[in-house]
């Protein structure tokens, strides 16, 4: 039998033949994963937003080193000693300001010039001290005067 199969031999292909209900489910299956595939328009912005090796390399060149990172963490003040700094600053800043007050607070006011002026402006001129003077007798003249009196004893001895 050159060109006919047997029946045993057709059953036993058709039992490995797929049955209609397999070939469904199995289109449906495939139907469902191409549905929950990506499209062609989500691939190619995919494929727009992906790193090139290029530019890979680039960033990596430019990021910084770890030697890099522990040089600079070494060279850092720790916050310790700046706030030391600031303190020492600020006590040197309270120095310098209570040194200011002392000194303002020897220092003449306002209301004490103003006292002053009013004390000047009361006293008297040197030209009108000056000219009463002059109106008055001076000491040669008292002197005269006292020399041509008569002396107490003298008038008692003529009494």
């Amino acid at each position: 039998m050159h060109g006919k199969a047997t029946i045993q031999e057709m059953t036993t292909s058709l039992a490995l033949k797929a049955n209609i209900s397999d070939v469904s489910r199995t289109i449906a299956d495939v139907q469902a994963s191409l549905e929950s595939k990506q499209g062609v328009d989500d691939i190619t912005r995919l494929l727009d937003d992906r790193v090139t090796r290029q530019d890979m390399h680039y960033m990596l060149s430019n990021k910084v080193s770890v030697e890099e990172l522990t040089r600079v963490l070494q060279t850092k003040s720790n916050m310790h000693e700046v706030n030391m700094d600031i303190s020492q600053i600020n006590s040197k800043l309270d120095d310098i300001i209570k040194d200011f007050n002392k000194r303002i607070s020897n220092c003449s006011l306002q209301k004490d010039f103003a006292f002053l002026q009013t004390v000047i402006d009361k006293k008297a001129d040197l030209d009108f001290v000056n000219d009463s003077l002059s109106q008055k007798a001076n000491k040669q003249s008292v002197a005269n005067a006292l020399h041509r009196k008569a002396n107490r004893t003298d008038v008692e001895e003529m009494l």
